[in-house]
């Protein structure tokens, strides 16, 4: 087995390559951005690559002939640049397709997608199930996800290449090698908005149980189609951010000021971020449990809580 991870200096891409290359697994990396901890990792390989950059990209699929391909390489925070924001997160994804796709050796593609495709919205129930239509409202990185998602399931792919979408939701743990995130903004941040006066509902998965799952995924040889990747729990920011000052405001105002601050570069938050931070996306992991007669090692008070106490011991919250 030979993995080649997009995105492998990200926080999700390296929780994953060090997972696969530690139990000895050959790992390729992809990345613009190469990742100081690889050093002295003899099974981890970082090769320098733009997944808008098809021609080079299929110089490596070729020379290192992966079996597993795990795409992670996206731009989860919005730029100011939408197009260059938007040739990365589709065109990126459908080049790995298509490389994938021509290199006979790869036999399982695993596109990580977002639960956040599925939109936040007012009339959200509890545990969304992978039949629900994607409707991501304006939230540009759930959109991408969608088309992608759309051109993934199109696409006239050969019979021996299987490929899986996974719709997670954020993942946390002790591994996040920068100072930032969700955690950090939860821990760290005093004054917190209610806005619409609800405290918004979250999942996290930690990322024990995102290797646990992805060691059982790319085992699995038959493996194919749209799974939830969260826990089977859920919490809202009143109980993470248990600390915090919450000053209610209402959600159209937010967007109108982030949206005003957006437009003069004076922040790197969407006016869609407000609505995510209002009404919460949770979704049902229930497809994959069934699958593995997997049980969550942690749920996602839990491994906030790990996460805080790791992080904070580390230095890097």
């Amino acid at each position: 087995m030979k993995i080649l991870i997009t995105g492998s200096s990200g926080y999700v891409g390296y929780v994953l390559s060090r997972f696969f290359s530690e139990k000895g697994v050959s790992v390729v990396g992809l990345d613009v951005v190469s990742n100081p901890v690889w050093k002295g990792n003899g099974h981890f390989v970082f090769q320098n690559c733009d997944v808008r950059d098809k021609k080079r990209m299929g110089e490596i699929f070729s020379q290192e002939k992966p079996t597993h391909v795990i795409h992670l390489a996206y731009l989860m925070n919005p730029i100011h640049d939408q197009k260059k924001n938007y040739e990365i997160d589709v065109l990126g994804s459908e080049n790995v397709l298509g490389i994938a796709n021509a290199t006979k050796s790869v036999k399982q593609l695993v596109l990580f997608s977002s639960a956040s495709a599925y939109g936040a919205w007012p009339d959200n129930k509890l545990w969304i199930s992978e039949e629900q239509s994607l409707r991501p409202r304006d939230y540009r990185y759930g959109i991408h996800k969608r088309i992608v998602e759309e051109y993934y399931n199109q696409y006239s792919k050969r019979k021996n290449l299987k490929t899986v979408i996974l719709r997670m939701c954020t993942a946390i743990g002790p591994s996040y090698h920068k100072k930032g995130g969700v955690v950090s903004l939860l821990t760290n941040t005093p004054i917190f908005f209610k806005l619409n006066g609800r405290y918004c509902e979250i999942q996290f998965l930690h990322e024990e149980d995102l290797t646990a799952l992805m060691n059982l995924i790319v085992d699995d040889t038959k493996i194919e189609g749209t799974f939830n990747l969260a826990p089977d729990s859920f919490s809202t920011t009143k109980e993470l951010a248990t600390s915090n000052i919450f000053v209610p405001l209402r959600l159209d105002f937010m967007r109108v000021v982030i949206a005003l601050l957006w437009k003069l570069h004076l922040s790197s938050v969407m006016p869609a971020a407000m609505t995510l931070s209002t009404h919460g996306i949770v979704v049902s992991p229930e497809k994959l449990m069934k699958r593995y007669g997997y049980t969550f090692k942690y749920s996602t008070l839990e491994g906030f809580r790990d996460t805080v106490r790791k992080r904070r011991e580390l230095g890097t919250l």
